[in-house]
């Protein structure tokens, strides 16, 4: 039996396919935005005010006006330790735990920043805060301690957190050791442990006696750092960031020059990746 003719079809003849519909992206969380910028400007005290001050959430003023009062008195020095306009054309791989503020600046000063977080609504709202301010970055997906980058590719590595880190720390050292290239540098910014609130409480231990205080964990000594960068060259460690308001009556008096010294919130790490890296970087104990 013959088989039955069969027309071709012809490619006008096959329907197109359904084209998919663009996926809204959502917008970043705002309350959460507005948690992160109290800590990026380094309130001490709960406030009502909001950090952002009269401005729209997320708009371009909004995002200014946390940055200047971040790098007020008591951040004065932040631009300067952390080298904003000294890494123009150079690669810089930024993670943290804020606004982003401080990668827009080294977006501003010429560096090819490449953020990564494991957090999608965190890398959101850093791509809008980039965005308002009209700076370019890349934004990967990543946990800390897994980066998707190859192997000495990158120029500078910069972390800054407000709060203690929760990462594999030893794992987080080890990829920023592997993906900088050989003469690349480390710049870190991390909650110290003897800052002004250990100081008081050491020096005035009735203040314990009065309230509850939380559980300090996760912060860090010079050092510790010094021993978890011993695998690098030229290290130096400074610490910064002190409000007037956290002393005690009694040593507002004395210069914060000095006392940001000896009672700063924040440990500033500064140190090379050596041409020929021998061994690898230790973990902090």
């Amino acid at each position: 039996m013959a088989t039955p003719f069969v027309p071709p079809t012809y490619a006008w003849e096959v329907p197109p396919a359904p084209r998919a519909l663009p996926v809204a992206e959502p917008a970043p969380d705002v309350a959460e935005a507005e948690k992160l910028a109290g800590r990026d400007v380094g309130r001490v005290f709960p406030s009502d005010k909001p950090a952002g001050g009269p401005h729209p959430p997320l708009s371009a003023d909004w995002f200014k006006h946390v940055e200047s009062k971040r790098y007020r008195p008591h951040g004065r020095g932040v631009p300067k330790l952390l080298e904003f306009t000294r890494h123009k054309d150079e690669s810089l791989l930024a993670v943290g735990d804020g606004l982003g503020i401080d990668w827009v600046r080294y977006a501003e000063g010429g560096a090819d920043v490449t953020v990564v977080d494991p957090s999608a609504e965190r890398l959101r709202l850093y791509k809008a805060h980039f965005d308002a301010r009209g700076a370019k970055g890349q934004f990967v997906q990543a946990p800390f301690d897994h980066l998707p980058l190859p192997d000495e590719r990158v120029d500078v590595a910069c972390a800054v957190f407000n709060e203690p880190p929760v990462v594999p720390w030893a794992a987080a050292l080890a990829e920023a050791f592997r993906v900088l290239r050989p003469g690349g540098k480390v710049i870190m910014a991390l909650p110290a442990r003897y800052d002004a609130i250990w100081w008081q409480d050491a020096l005035l231990p009735w203040r314990r006696w009065t309230r509850k205080a939380p559980k300090r964990k996760g912060r860090f000594t010079g050092r510790e750092l010094r021993g978890a960068f011993a695998g690098y060259q030229e290290v130096r460690v400074f610490k910064r960031h002190l409000r007037r308001s956290e002393l005690p009556y009694l040593w507002r008096w004395m210069l914060m020059p000095l006392m940001e010294r000896v009672m700063g919130r924040f440990l500033v790490i500064k140190a090379f990746k050596p041409l020929i890296a021998a061994g690898t970087v230790r973990a902090a104990a």
